[in-house]
């Protein structure tokens, strides 16, 4: 009966700690490649003036890293992943330990976001913007 309880009081040590904002920051650092600047560095915001973005894409960037900034997430930004994953413009780490990822789709082909849906560890959304 003893053994019974401190399993089931174990359990539920586990699932809070899984549960939280520090879980979701866990799962990303497992996954991501530890060599770049934006695995250490969650809430800076990054963008890429000139050829590598065009404006709109960067500015819907920056609403969106404001959007999750206020309502308490954390956010890396370009964050790279681990095994050739590519690289993507936001992962949102929730309070509830879930991670989300946010793709700003400005010029991309449809195909394109299909190969990230399938490469990225966790669930994609796509912002259109233009």
């Amino acid at each position: 009966m003893f053994k019974e309880k401190l399993r089931k009081h174990l359990n539920r040590l586990k699932s809070k700690r899984e549960s939280t904002l520090d879980a979701a920051i866990r799962k990303v650092k497992e996954l991501a490649r530890p060599d770049t600047w934006a695995s250490n560095h969650e809430n800076c915001y990054r963008c890429t003036i000139g050829q590598g973005e065009s404006e709109a894409h960067a500015r819907a960037k920056f609403e969106r890293f404001l959007y999750w900034r206020q309502l308490g997430c954390s956010v890396f930004v370009e964050l790279r992943w681990a095994g050739s994953r590519g690289r993507s413009d936001l992962v949102i780490c929730m309070n509830n330990g879930e991670v989300l990822i946010e793709e700003i789709a400005n010029s991309e082909t449809e195909q394109s976001l299909i190969e990230k849906e399938t490469k990225y560890p966790f669930p994609i959304a796509i912002i259109r913007c233009f």
